[in-house]
């Protein structure tokens, strides 16, 4: 199984920054399960970052097990389908969770 830790240095190498213009938040990633941790993502001024921990201020915070983010990444596991079943809960802004398609190109 692929490390959900990898597969987040691999989508900060994904980012576009043209998709990010204008745009900024910080994403908060907790992870639960074998792999899992706390990760957030913070992109501002065309630019992506990705920190261990828990951020003080995120715009949203994403909780799902490791295993749904590995297969969300990977395109086995579709992001509404995943919501819309409870396996991923979103706390804040829904729409930010939306840009990070267009941003990450997932």
């Amino acid at each position: 199984m692929a490390k959900p830790g990898d597969l987040l240095v691999a989508l900060v190498e994904r980012f576009r920054p043209e998709e990010a213009d204008g745009f900024s938040a910080i994403y908060q990633l907790n992870l639960n399960g074998d792999g899992g941790g706390t990760w957030y993502l913070s992109v501002a001024d065309r630019q992506c970052s990705l920190d261990t921990g828990v951020s003080s201020h995120p715009d949203v915070t994403i909780t799902m097990s490791a295993q749904d983010w590995v297969d969300l990444l990977s395109g086995k596991l579709d992001g509404y389908t995943a919501f819309f079943q409870g396996r991923v809960d979103v706390q804040g802004d829904l729409a930010l969770v939306l840009r990070l398609q267009e941003i990450f190109g997932f």
